[in-house]
């Protein structure tokens, strides 16, 4: 479908497109083009939902560590779906593993949100290479939720990404569109002020600079991709995808950041939207 799309012009930005197991194994059993000429359609990784239910882990540790094993011995990234610090605990001994029958030193196998996660972890994430892409729009749109339902104890390891910054963690945020709104305005906000929508603030500690969500949200996102030397920064030889805001959000107060607005849209050097004055 996308590669139809993309043919008829009728979809513009670049897809990196994550399977599941059940297409991953469809893919092992027929196969299909991996990439669709100038960075326009590749695949990435394989993603494994992995989450806790009454106190059991789904899948269990022994079937998470062979689906690991089989999509890192294929030369796939593993991208693995882990919120609580059990199921990120799991996901890193599913990677331990997978890499100590095969060491893979630029593997990237990455956890998708990583929500709880203590600065013990951060350092095991660390040292096993994994990287995280977190959601920290999460903290404007849920803050409030947040603060009323997860323990205090939790609530001081809640996307941490000062703390994953510091461990020396590569760290990539995004939206977890549609589940949050697609703007990263918004999260670049919440990575620097840590306030909820209603102006509370979770764990102030974990601010982060506006360069450094910038950062993550185009360096970062575009390594976790594997496409650091054709993404993610406005450099010579690199594609010109960027946007042009109405202001700098390194210079603004960090109140200032969430009202900034899109004046531009460039993919591959041709203006795809621009704001009617």
């Amino acid at each position: 479908m996308f590669q139809r799309w993309k043919k008829q012009g009728r979809f513009k930005p670049g897809i990196n497109m994550i399977l599941g197991m059940e297409s991953f194994n469809n893919f092992q059993k027929h196969g299909f083009s991996l990439r669709m000429g100038d960075n326009h359609l590749r695949l990435g990784g394989i993603k494994i939902i992995l989450n806790e239910t009454r106190g059991q882990l789904n899948p269990p540790q022994k079937e998470l560590n062979q689906k690991v094993l089989d999509i890192h011995q294929a030369g796939f990234q593993v991208v693995i779906h882990a919120v609580e610090e059990t199921t990120i605990e799991a996901a890193c001994s599913a990677i331990e593993h997978a890499l100590s029958k095969i060491p893979r030193a630029d593997h990237r196998h990455r956890i998708e949100h990583c929500s709880i996660c203590t600065p013990s972890m951060a350092k095991r994430l660390a040292s096993l290479g994994i990287m995280v892409v977190t959601q920290p729009a999460f903290i404007y749109y849920n803050g409030e939720r947040y603060l009323e339902t997860i323990p205090k104890k939790q609530i001081n390891h809640l996307y941490p990404i000062a703390t994953l910054i510091k461990s020396g963690v590569k760290v990539a945020s995004s939206s977890d569109f549609p589940i949050a709104s697609p703007d990263p305005i918004i999260g670049i906000y919440a990575a620097v002020s840590r306030k909820s929508a209603r102006e509370q603030i979770l764990t102030p500690e974990e601010c982060i600079s506006s360069s450094e969500a910038l950062r993550i949200y185009t360096e970062g996102s575009a390594y976790a991709c594997f496409e650091e030397t054709i993404k993610g920064s406005i450099v010579p030889g690199q594609l010109a995808d960027l946007v042009v805001l109405n202001d700098d959000p390194t210079k603004a107060k960090s109140e200032e950041i969430k009202d900034l607005e899109v004046e531009m849209t460039i993919i591959g050097g041709e203006i795809v939207w621009r704001k009617i004055t």
